[in-house]
């Protein structure tokens, strides 16, 4: 007997010991009207799908501490800066940075500190706090107003760019972002519960 009828034997002596044939199980597809399609109710997605909010760890605020700590260094290697402010009048240094090329596309960590060094401003301007946001896709760190549904995610915002090729200019992602917050903040206001 060759290989292959020995296999047909071996799976047709299954099928026939289990009383089932294989590929039988599966459910029958259903089929709707176009009415039926226009009123059919989608099941809701798993209550796990929903994301979670965390503080950040001790792990977690270790790494973004080295992270502004390599942002200063830097500030001073590369540029002779010895004091930053913290808030938006740092945007012109970070702009420095981008202008000069005195970061490598490729160098992933250093946009990521750039963009937790950016992050700090927006919570210094805005009132925005940092915190742990984990969906299906993974964990990530990003910014909350108070305890709302409203982020930003400004650690990999400037590497995501970098590899996209897109044009770094901070202002304009500053304004384009405090736009944003303007406007969760005023749709939280009015809205009939008030978050904190």
């Amino acid at each position: 007997m060759n290989k292959t009828f020995k296999l047909y034997l071996v799976l047709t002596i299954l099928s026939c010991l289990s009383g089932k044939v294989f590929g039988a199980s599966e459910p029958p597809v259903q089929t709707l009207t176009p009415e039926e399609l226009e009123n059919y109710q989608f099941a809701s997605p798993p209550a796990d799908d929903k994301e979670v909010i965390k503080p950040l760890n001790v792990g977690q605020m270790e790494i973004m501490n080295a992270q502004r700590r390599s942002v200063r260094e830097l500030f001073i290697r590369k540029l002779g800066i010895l004091s930053l402010k913290g808030d938006k009048r740092d945007l012109p240094m970070l702009q420095q940075l981008v202008d000069r090329r005195l970061i490598h596309a490729r160098e992933v960590k250093e946009w990521q500190a750039i963009g937790v060094y950016f992050g700090d401003i927006l919570v210094r301007e805005f009132g925005l706090h940092w915190v742990v946001y984990e969906d299906k896709l993974g964990s990530s760190k990003a910014l909350q107003w108070r305890s709302t549904e409203n982020y930003v995610f400004p650690v990999t915002l400037f590497s995501k760019r970098n590899y996209f090729n897109e044009k770094i200019i901070m202002e304009d992602i500053y304004r384009k972002l405090e736009g944003e917050v303007e406007r969760f903040k005023r749709a939280a206001m009015l809205s009939p519960v008030r978050n904190k």
